[in-house]
């Protein structure tokens, strides 16, 4: 396995500014520390992302779970899923769509700058109140 991993989306050196519509670039730590980490928690207003290293790239994930509200960094990953500790739901890392449940946990992009991992998180989502 190459220590350099990839990013599972592109570079996209445009999007390094906060962007109050899609969410900020949050660095996460150096490609070779995230790799060994396998699994990092950063925060950004108030919204926490779940970065994993798996298979020689970097996938985000909403870290609290949509169905118990756990947090998915005490789950394992198997077979390219992280797989949730409160009911072992397992949300895809590529995608966060369970299949068996038919639901998705927010993902997120990720991507390296000057080899650093970086994770675009969104603003959370306005509250409803109706």
């Amino acid at each position: 396995m190459s220590a350099d991993l990839t990013p599972n989306v592109p570079d996209d050196s445009a999007a390094a500014a906060p962007d109050h519509e899609s969410g900020t670039w949050t660095a996460v730590g150096a490609v070779a520390e995230v790799a060994k980490k396998k699994r990092v928690v950063v925060e950004h207003d108030g919204r926490q992302a779940l970065v994993l290293a798996d298979g020689g790239c970097f996938y985000a994930l909403d870290n609290i779970c949509v169905h118990r509200e756990r947090e998915l960094v005490k789950g394992v990953i198997l077979n390219g899923k992280i797989v949730c500790p409160g009911h072992q739901w397992a949300f895809a890392l590529d995608t966060g769509w369970e299949s068996v449940k038919q639901v998705c946990q927010p993902k997120f992009e990720t991507r390296i700058v000057d080899d650093v991992v970086e994770v675009r998180i969104p603003p959370p989502a306005p509250l409803d109140e109706s």
